[in-house]
């Protein structure tokens, strides 16, 4: 039997969470300078949606729904680390490529980090499809694998070829 509301709090926070991750996504796909970046990064957009419909999914499987403060919350913090100084003052620094793609894989690693505790969860809860799971589990992989390719090409250009 599992703690339903703690899992509850747990899930609206990855829900939150999930919310800022797609504003990023959005963001980073819209300004990168590189545009195999953009487009990869467009594609990921609507299975990051997706994902989170399936956090909602979950969250309503157990009694819960998403946390409208700590959703706010989430959406205020993504806007803020928007101010962070990447020595530009006027214009988006190159230097924004490279660190936009760390913060997006970081916040795929804690999706992924979500989808092995329900997993692991679903081995004893039929509240939670482990099929599911497995398949969002592989996407969260495949994303964290592309992410790094694209953060180190980002990386390259910064830092390699700088005038």
């Amino acid at each position: 039997m599992i703690e339903k509301e703690r899992l509850g709090n747990y899930l609206q926070d990855h829900y939150a969470v999930s919310s800022a991750e797609i504003e990023l996504f959005r963001r980073a796909a819209d300004q990168q300078s590189d545009p195999v970046a953009r487009t990869a990064l467009t594609s990921m957009v609507e299975q990051v949606e997706d994902e989170r419909a399936a956090l909602e999914r979950f969250l309503l499987a157990i009694g819960s729904k998403p946390d409208p403060m700590k959703n706010a919350g989430a959406w205020l913090a993504e806007k803020l680390g928007r101010l962070k100084p990447n020595g530009e003052l006027i214009r988006r620094s190159p230097l924004s490529d490279v660190v936009e793609l760390e913060a997006l894989r970081l916040t795929v690693e804690g999706k992924a980090c979500g989808w092995r505790v329900l997993r692991s969860l679903a081995a004893d809860e039929d509240l939670f499809d482990a099929a599911e799971l497995d398949r969002l589990l592989d996407h969260a992989g495949r994303q964290i694998e592309h992410l790094e390719e694209l953060r180190m090409s980002a990386a390259d250009r910064v830092f390699k070829h700088a005038p």
